[in-house]
């Protein structure tokens, strides 16, 4: 089993690797436009300074990116949010305990009493669930150094709708859902969850989009939509400009960290074959 320590550990060693390659990486560098001009992207403009470039590889969503970097118009972008529609996205609720629950394990759920209803609720009326499913990770449970002895640190997923711009939802309303969960919890056998929470961290889906420019608070990228999509997703080489290419949940194989990093090293491939 990987934990979330193990996965950080793929970052520290990419950077390790391109320390030794001899490539400089600018970190905390706000990309704001990605440039182009006869058909080819020539760079991009970040912290106000442009970075000529042969070649972009973005992370950013496909939609998003064209949207936001390469303001492509309404016509190309509407084409894409036709066929490419954004996933779930997810109320993130990390809150570190006084205590232990000896019954959970690493990885839980909670399911709701109507599951049909739930998925439903989620994935076709956009709405939020009144009885959600719930995934809970206690990574205490095999890794002991995450929390001080006798307490504990959760990490808590309830699977919602993605932003919906025309209807939003405030951080109130994802507030009050919050609630339902602990609520839930409670019920559920985490007897009384809320006098032993000593730290509290919500991201709701303003949040993820804010954060990392995800298509509507999006966190898995693009749906597998067998009439829209044939569950292929975007390309991972652009259809526009030929040496823009993408990485990330938004084309494939999908989401999740194992496929997004299963994604670089194919579009890493993908350059060199396209390069020679």
């Amino acid at each position: 089993m990987v934990c979330g320590w193990g996965l950080y550990h793929i970052a520290l060693g990419l950077g390790r690797l391109l320390k030794e390659l001899g490539i400089p990486v600018n970190l905390n560098a706000d990309v704001s436009e990605v440039r182009q001009e006869n058909g080819h992207v020539t760079g991009l403009v970040a912290n106000g300074t442009f970075h000529a470039a042969d070649i972009v590889v973005s992370n950013m969503e496909v939609i998003p990116a064209y949207e936001k970097l390469l303001r492509e118009d309404k016509t190309f972008i509407a084409s894409l949010e036709k066929k490419y529609e954004p996933a779930c996205s997810g109320l993130v609720l990390d809150l570190g305990l006084d205590c232990q629950y000896p019954q959970l394990a690493h990885h839980n759920f909670f399911f709701s009493g109507y599951q049909k209803e739930h998925f439903a609720t989620v994935f076709e009326k956009h709405q939020l669930p009144d009885d959600p499913t719930i995934y809970l990770v206690a990574a205490s449970k095999t890794d002991p150094t995450v929390a001080p002895a006798g307490c504990d640190c959760l990490k808590i997923l309830p699977h919602i709708p993605y932003i919906d711009d025309a209807h939003p939802l405030t951080r109130e309303d994802y507030l009050r859902f919050k609630d339902r969960i602990v609520d839930k919890l409670e019920r559920m056998g985490l007897k009384d969850l809320r006098k032993h929470i000593v730290f509290e961290h919500v991201w709701t889906p303003l949040d993820i989009r804010a954060q990392y420019n995800s298509n509507k608070g999006s966190i898995y990228g693009v749906v597998s939509d067998r009439w829209k999509n044939l569950a292929f997703k975007a390309p991972k080489q652009s259809t526009l400009y030929p040496n823009l290419f993408f990485v990330g949940g938004s084309v494939n194989p999908g989401g999740g960290m194992p496929m997004v990093v299963l994604c670089g090293q194919n579009v890493a491939k993908k350059i060199v074959a396209w390069d020679k």
